[in-house]
Formats: C-alpha cells, sequence, structure tokens
C-alpha cells in the first residue's frame, strides 16, 4: 500500500472544510509551517491537526489498543490453526476497561476458547468461558468453516466528551510553534475530529461557560468532517 503524505490528508480535510465553512476568498498555498495560506485581502495561515481523546504515548489509549487488539486476533488465529483448529470465524470486542499490556497471553486465552467452542452452534459465546480474561467484553463465533476465515474486532464505542484536556495541550503545542510560521495577518488552527476514527471521534459541543486562555490564533475551529460539523472556540 502506498503512503499517503501528510500534505496529502490536510488538503483533504481542508477542502472539505471549505465545503462547510465559509473561508475568505483569495488563493490557496499548500504547504508547511502554516499547512494552508489564503492569500486574499488578508493573508490567513491555517495549521491543521487531528485532535485524539487521549495521548497516543499513553499504552491504554485507542491508538495503542487499536493496534494491540489486531495483533491478539492475528496471533489468536494462527495459534488456534496451529493447533488443529477448525477454520471458523471470530468476531471479539475487547473490553476499553482492561487495556491488553501483553498480547501473547490475551492471544492464547482466545485461541484457547475458540477450540472450545469450534463444534458448537453459531452464536455468541458465554461469558462464563472468559471471566478469566477481562480484556474480552463479548465474543460471536461462526462455526462454518471458510478458506479464508477472518478474526475480526466487533469493538463496540460509545462517545465521549470533548476532551478539553487534550484540546488545551494541543492548543498550547501549537502555539510554541507559531514564531516558526510564515508571516500571515492571521492564524488559524483547525482541529479534525475524524468520526471514522475511534481514537479521535468525540461529541463537538463545547461546555458553557469553558473559555481557553488567549492564544496567537484568531480562530481555533473544531471539525468533524462527516457531520459537516464546525465549532468556534472561545477564547
Amino acid at each position: 500500500m502506498s503512503h499517503i503524505s501528510n500534505q496529502t490528508i490536510e488538503r483533504y480535510y481542508f477542502d472539505l472544510f471549505r465545503s462547510h465553512y465559509a473561508v475568505p476568498a483569495g488563493e490557496l498555498v499548500f504547504t508547511d509551517k502554516p499547512d494552508v495560506i489564503v492569500r486574499g485581502e488578508k493573508t490567513i495561515g491555517v495549521e491543521i491537526a487531528n485532535l485524539y481523546f487521549t495521548c497516543g504515548a499513553d499504552p491504554a489509549s485507542e491508538q495503542v489498543q487499536c493496534a494491540s487488539r489486531r495483533q491478539v486476533l492475528k496471533r489468536a488465529q494462527a495459534l488456534h490453526r496451529a493447533s488443529g483448529g477448525r477454520n471458523i470465524e471470530l468476531s471479539v470486542d475487547f473490553n476499553p476497561v482492561y487495556p491488553i499490556k501483553k498480547v501473547e497471553p490475551v492471544a492464547q486465552a482466545l485461541a484457547a476458547i475458540a477450540t472450545k467452542v469450534e463444534d458448537s452452534s453459531s452464536g455468541s459465546i458465554s461469558p462464563l468461558l472468559f471471566e478469566d480474561v477481562p480484556e474480552l467484553r463479548f465474543l460471536y463465533h461462526n462455526q462454518k468453516e471458510y478458506t479464508d476465515a477472518k478474526w475480526r474486532l466487533g469493538q463496540v464505542y460509545s462517545v465521549p466528551s470533548l476532551s478539553l484536556e487534550r484540546l488545551r495541550l494541543l492548543v498550547s503545542e501549537k502555539t510554541e510553534k507559531v514564531r516558526g510560521y510564515q508571516s500571515c495577518d492571521f492564524y488559524w488552527l483547525l482541529l479534525v475530529v475524524d468520526f471514522m476514527n475511534p481514537a479521535q471521534d468525540q461529541d463537538l459541543q463545547w461546555p458553557n461557560g469553558e473559555v481557553l486562555e488567549r492564544s496567537p490564533f484568531e480562530r481555533i475551529l473544531l471539525y468533524k468532517p462527516q457531520f459537516g460539523q464546525v465549532v468556534q472556540v472561545p477564547q
């Protein structure tokens, strides 16, 4: 798979953003520091970033856990097949309250469960079979065999409230970099919350009474592309 450049992603988001928000007319220049410059009556520099709900350096973050869950599924299916298990399919909902710390023990436990249920009728698996594996929340198996059987994530997510802590941190980080930007009359900070990425998805409703400290950005805008939702952050 070819790598998609950051500039291509930023252009994609900005083009969508312009269809949902009145950006002043002007020549568009896709560049760096800031990511987009709008040269019109006034020159506006737009910095674009994705707003994740938690820091990706946190082992319990959705960014890390999503990768760990896929590793568990791949490893567990391989263990199951290597032990002579049937080519059944499995859907797994992992419990975010108990993040995966080590892939191997969870994969081994999941493979063992699959061996126990592979000859039973298709359907949800009794929680009693995985009560000692807190990382698992719900399991469903299809006992029909397929040559290309897949073990899949069946993850169920709830949409959390806007993470003000992460928002303030990201604004602070971007503020530190403004002095290195190309000269513009104004700067905007466009924070994208991509609904399709559970590590980002969050409610954009701004809490009553909350105001950010004044920043170098004339506008800080929260944007959820799939809903065309734009919220200007008060500061």
